[in-house]
Protein backbone atom coordinates (compact mmCIF):
# COMPACT_ATOMS: atom_id res chain seq x y z
CA UNK A 1 0.00 0.00 0.00
CA UNK A 2 1.19 3.07 -1.12
CA UNK A 3 0.16 5.59 1.74
CA UNK A 4 0.82 9.36 1.16
CA UNK A 5 3.11 11.07 3.52
CA UNK A 6 4.42 14.57 3.72
CA UNK A 7 8.31 14.89 3.48
CA UNK A 8 10.04 18.36 4.43
CA UNK A 9 13.24 20.16 3.65
CA UNK A 10 14.46 22.49 5.84
CA UNK A 11 17.28 24.84 5.65
CA UNK A 12 18.66 26.59 9.00
CA UNK A 13 18.96 30.35 8.74
CA UNK A 14 22.64 31.89 8.81
CA UNK A 15 23.86 34.74 10.80
CA UNK A 16 27.09 37.01 10.37
CA UNK A 17 28.59 38.97 12.83
CA UNK A 18 31.72 41.42 11.55
CA UNK A 19 33.08 43.20 14.88
CA UNK A 20 35.02 46.33 14.70
CA UNK A 21 37.38 46.86 17.99
CA UNK A 22 37.43 49.79 19.29
CA UNK A 23 40.39 52.24 18.58
CA UNK A 24 41.63 55.11 21.53
CA UNK A 25 44.07 57.51 20.22
CA UNK A 26 45.58 59.79 22.83
CA UNK A 27 48.24 62.53 21.88
CA UNK A 28 49.67 64.94 24.13
CA UNK A 29 53.05 67.58 23.86
CA UNK A 30 55.47 68.03 26.26
CA UNK A 31 54.48 70.07 29.14
CA UNK A 32 56.77 73.50 29.67
CA UNK A 33 58.42 73.63 33.48
CA UNK A 34 60.31 77.01 34.50
CA UNK A 35 62.00 77.33 38.12
CA UNK A 36 63.35 80.68 38.84
CA UNK A 37 64.42 81.43 42.35
CA UNK A 38 66.55 84.14 43.94
CA UNK A 39 69.89 84.01 45.32
CA UNK A 40 70.01 83.09 48.83
CA UNK A 41 71.41 85.90 51.32
CA UNK A 42 73.78 84.90 54.41
CA UNK A 43 74.14 87.03 57.62
CA UNK A 44 76.73 86.61 60.16
CA UNK A 45 77.54 87.82 63.54
CA UNK A 46 80.35 86.49 65.08
CA UNK A 47 81.04 87.57 68.87
CA UNK A 48 85.14 87.23 69.39
CA UNK A 49 86.34 84.54 71.76
CA UNK A 50 88.04 85.78 74.95
CA UNK A 51 90.81 83.95 76.98
CA UNK A 52 91.70 85.75 80.11
CA UNK A 53 94.78 84.78 81.90
CA UNK A 54 95.44 84.87 85.66
CA UNK A 55 98.81 85.17 86.71
CA UNK A 56 98.97 86.91 89.63
CA UNK A 57 99.72 84.08 91.66
CA UNK A 58 102.34 82.73 90.05
CA UNK A 59 104.03 86.75 89.69
CA UNK A 60 103.80 86.79 93.24
CA UNK A 61 105.34 83.80 93.89
CA UNK A 62 108.40 84.58 91.20
CA UNK A 63 108.62 87.80 93.35
CA UNK A 64 107.65 90.02 89.94
CA UNK A 65 105.24 92.12 92.65
CA UNK A 66 103.88 95.40 92.52
CA UNK A 67 105.25 98.15 94.88
CA UNK A 68 102.50 97.78 97.45
CA UNK A 69 102.87 93.99 97.57
CA UNK A 70 106.20 93.94 97.98
CA UNK A 71 106.23 96.46 100.78
CA UNK A 72 103.41 94.24 102.46
CA UNK A 73 105.80 90.88 101.79
CA UNK A 74 108.65 92.80 103.34
CA UNK A 75 106.94 93.72 106.27
CA UNK A 76 105.59 90.31 106.94
CA UNK A 77 109.47 88.86 106.93
CA UNK A 78 110.85 92.16 108.76
CA UNK A 79 107.85 90.89 111.59
CA UNK A 80 108.80 87.17 111.95
CA UNK A 81 112.19 88.26 112.30
CA UNK A 82 111.84 90.73 114.45
CA UNK A 83 109.72 88.10 117.08
CA UNK A 84 112.28 85.33 116.00
CA UNK A 85 115.02 87.68 117.00
CA UNK A 86 113.05 88.33 120.45
CA UNK A 87 112.17 84.96 120.94
CA UNK A 88 115.79 83.65 121.00
CA UNK A 89 117.08 86.60 123.32
CA UNK A 90 114.55 85.81 125.85
CA UNK A 91 115.24 81.90 125.83
CA UNK A 92 119.26 83.14 126.02
CA UNK A 93 118.14 84.95 129.06
CA UNK A 94 116.27 82.16 130.41
CA UNK A 95 119.40 80.46 129.97
CA UNK A 96 121.39 82.91 131.68
CA UNK A 97 119.17 82.66 134.45
CA UNK A 98 120.25 79.19 135.29
CA UNK A 99 123.93 79.78 135.48
CA UNK A 100 124.00 77.53 138.23
CA UNK A 101 123.40 74.30 135.97
CA UNK A 102 126.27 75.30 134.13
CA UNK A 103 127.84 78.00 132.29
CA UNK A 104 125.34 79.16 129.29
CA UNK A 105 127.90 81.56 127.27
CA UNK A 106 130.30 78.82 125.37
CA UNK A 107 126.80 76.87 123.86
CA UNK A 108 125.25 79.95 123.09
CA UNK A 109 128.17 81.69 121.66
CA UNK A 110 128.82 78.49 119.16
CA UNK A 111 124.90 78.41 118.39
CA UNK A 112 125.63 82.38 116.79
CA UNK A 113 128.73 81.51 114.58
CA UNK A 114 127.99 77.76 113.84
CA UNK A 115 125.50 78.82 111.08
CA UNK A 116 124.24 75.82 109.30
CA UNK A 117 125.03 75.22 105.38
CA UNK A 118 122.42 76.96 103.03
CA UNK A 119 120.23 74.25 101.98
CA UNK A 120 119.95 74.36 98.03
CA UNK A 121 117.17 73.21 96.74
CA UNK A 122 115.79 73.26 92.80
CA UNK A 123 112.32 74.79 92.37
CA UNK A 124 110.14 75.38 89.26
CA UNK A 125 108.47 78.90 88.52
CA UNK A 126 105.63 78.57 89.36
CA UNK A 127 105.35 75.82 91.52
CA UNK A 128 102.73 74.22 89.52
CA UNK A 129 100.35 74.73 86.63
CA UNK A 130 97.54 75.75 88.90
CA UNK A 131 98.94 79.38 89.64
CA UNK A 132 97.83 80.19 86.38
CA UNK A 133 94.37 80.88 86.05
CA UNK A 134 92.99 80.68 82.41
CA UNK A 135 89.24 81.71 81.67
CA UNK A 136 87.97 81.03 78.26
CA UNK A 137 84.92 82.17 76.97
CA UNK A 138 84.14 81.04 73.60
CA UNK A 139 83.26 82.79 70.58
CA UNK A 140 79.71 83.03 69.54
CA UNK A 141 78.21 82.71 66.00
CA UNK A 142 75.06 83.19 64.40
CA UNK A 143 74.43 82.66 61.34
CA UNK A 144 70.41 83.89 59.17
CA UNK A 145 69.72 82.51 56.51
CA UNK A 146 67.19 85.20 53.98
CA UNK A 147 65.81 82.93 51.54
CA UNK A 148 63.55 83.31 48.42
CA UNK A 149 61.06 81.15 47.74
CA UNK A 150 61.12 79.47 44.31
CA UNK A 151 58.42 80.54 41.35
CA UNK A 152 57.81 77.30 39.39
CA UNK A 153 55.45 77.88 36.32
CA UNK A 154 53.93 75.05 34.29
CA UNK A 155 52.48 75.34 31.00
CA UNK A 156 50.40 71.76 29.75
CA UNK A 157 49.63 71.20 26.43
CA UNK A 158 45.69 70.14 26.16
CA UNK A 159 45.28 66.16 25.43
CA UNK A 160 43.95 65.03 21.68
CA UNK A 161 42.11 62.03 22.73
CA UNK A 162 40.30 60.73 19.57
CA UNK A 163 37.78 57.36 20.07
CA UNK A 164 36.06 54.85 17.56
CA UNK A 165 33.85 53.02 19.41
CA UNK A 166 33.00 49.08 18.70
CA UNK A 167 31.26 48.68 15.87
CA UNK A 168 29.08 45.25 15.04
CA UNK A 169 27.15 44.70 12.11
CA UNK A 170 25.12 41.54 12.43
CA UNK A 171 23.21 40.09 8.90
CA UNK A 172 21.44 37.54 7.74
CA UNK A 173 23.89 35.25 5.37
CA UNK A 174 21.11 32.89 4.92
CA UNK A 175 17.32 32.75 5.29
CA UNK A 176 15.60 30.16 6.59
CA UNK A 177 13.78 27.94 4.73
CA UNK A 178 11.20 24.89 5.09
CA UNK A 179 10.15 22.80 1.86
CA UNK A 180 7.26 20.62 2.12
CA UNK A 181 5.42 18.77 -0.56
CA UNK A 182 3.43 15.00 -0.15
CA UNK A 183 4.77 11.87 -1.55
CA UNK A 184 3.07 9.18 -2.15
CA UNK A 185 -0.47 7.73 -3.22
CA UNK A 186 -2.71 10.39 -5.11
CA UNK A 187 -0.71 13.22 -4.08
CA UNK A 188 2.55 11.87 -5.32
CA UNK A 189 3.95 14.88 -6.97
CA UNK A 190 7.75 13.34 -7.73
CA UNK A 191 5.85 11.18 -10.53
Amino acid sequence: MNLARLEMRQTQAAIQMTSNRPVLEMRQGRADLSIQQGRAEMTQQTTQGKLEVDSSVARSESNLKGVLELGKHFGRIGEQGAREAMANIARDGDRMMRIENGNPIPSIAAEKVNDPYPIVDMGYMPKSIDRVKLTYTPADVKIEWNITPPQIDVSLTPTDISFTPWTTDISLRQQASLEMWPVGGMYDETR
